[in-house]
């Protein structure tokens, strides 16, 4: 049993004891809300006196108060975990930039209560931040400066002022530690990407796992869909050339029914496709790596998704056509896998899809622009590059990760 002081006054309490629950807490996580219970179970606990209440740093290090959580019961502490557990999954740390710390914490609490709260996760801790519907909302959108330290409902930052400082106040809103390593240092570029991509990497695994017993829930779902996901605005993009996104409002893809019995097939009425078909060309010469095949595969499904079209042609080119997939919407989500082969020759993707009279709506290409364009085409092209701009012809988007 140890002893301490705070607020003047002594408080006991049975470290072990604490733990136990802590143990319990995160395994009835692990069977009754996977999900968290995964995403909680990489989040080492450091208990200290220092965080007033429970704190998560940009790092993924969760800290615990024991004066604070003793009193807890399994339930609470279920939610405690998963609360904080969350804060390092959404990346709120690394996602707070400029913004007042406090004003910050309060949304990042509001949007993850919410969806505790919403998907009964363990039980709603007295003198946390709630905002009903928050879990339909992002950080950001829900920010309001006027609730950080100079104003509003925020309360003071409790910290020592600087960029690093510790994260300080878990019930109203000053949980999230600053995007600092574990020795209280700034984290560069680098770090800041790999910390991010270890997050979008756990959170993906922790839904895999819930959703193969049916118990990912569908806010999370949207969650972890926004945060894995390409964001580019396909719809937008391709709209001019979605034309054929009405036609006569049919399709030979649900025939008539009324005369299927008489063996004739006319178009029947359909919401789909939304537009016509569409020659996807992937660059996969050696230039290409992995992580770019990754990018172009979260574009392809993006697409599939957001503009429906009848068809997507996807020709895979180096120097000459490799390969050619079809993908139909109903085949979303896709994955894409290839060799990269050896030079970059943009004309050979365009040629095959004159030779084989596909007659795309347009054109997409994927690459990183290295290669020769000394040709021209008829068809409408949007070249999307992770690298060179320098295109005769066509809309370029240049994307980068």
């Amino acid at each position: 049993m140890t002893s301490v002081a705070m607020q003047d006054a002594p408080v006991a309490y049975d470290i072990e004891d604490i733990k136990r629950r802590v143990s319990k807490a995160k395994s009835l996580l692990f069977f009754d809300h996977p999900f968290f219970g995964v995403a909680s179970s990489k989040r080492p606990i450091i208990y200290t006196e220092t965080t007033p209440t429970a704190a998560m740093s940009a790092t993924g290090q969760m800290y615990m108060n024991p004066q604070f959580v003793d009193p807890l019961n399994v339930q609470q502490l279920m939610f405690l975990i998963a609360h904080e557990a969350m804060h390092y999954m959404l990346c709120h740390s690394l996602r707070m930039g400029p913004r007042d710390h406090t004003a910050w914490n309060i949304a990042c609490d509001k949007v993850i209560n919410d969806t505790l709260i919403h998907n009964n996760v363990g039980q709603p801790i007295e003198g946390g931040v709630y905002l009903r519907d928050a879990r339909n909302f992002s950080a950001e959108e829900l920010y309001d400066e006027n609730e950080g330290d100079d104003g509003g409902s925020g309360g003071g930052s409790g910290g020592s002022g600087g960029p690093c400082r510790k994260p300080t106040n878990g019930g109203i809103g000053n949980d999230i530690g600053p995007p600092c390593d574990d020795g209280g240092y700034p984290l560069d570029e680098s770090q800041i990407h790999q910390i991010t991509a270890q997050t979008k990497i756990e959170t993906i695994q922790a839904a895999k796992a819930a959703k193969a017993i049916g118990k990912l829930p569908a806010s999370i779902e949207r969650i972890v869909d926004k945060l894995v996901n390409v964001s580019t605005p396909w719809h937008e993009i391709t709209e001019r050339y979605m034309s054929a996104k009405v036609r006569d409002g049919k399709s030979f893809r649900t025939p008539n029914r009324k005369y299927i019995s008489k063996g004739i097939y006319l178009k029947g009425k359909s919401n789909l496709p939304k537009m016509g078909p569409v020659a996807l060309i992937i660059d996969v010469s050696g230039s290409v790596d992995d992580d770019e095949i990754a990018i172009y595969n979260g574009h392809i499904n993006r697409i599939l998704h957001t503009c429906t079209p009848e068809v997507v042609h996807v020709i895979y080119c180096d120097t000459q056509v490799r390969k050619v997939d079809e993908f139909t919407p109903e085949d979303w989500p896709v994955t894409i896998k290839v060799d990269a082969g050896g030079g970059t020759a943009f004309k050979p993707a365009f040629d095959y899809i004159d030779d084989n009279a596909l007659d795309p709506e347009v054109v997409i290409y994927l690459t990183d622009g290295y290669g020769n364009t000394d040709f021209t085409t008829t068809h409408e092209t949007i070249w999307l590059t992770t690298g060179s701009t320098n295109f005769p012809f066509g809309t370029v988007i240049e994307f980068k990760e």
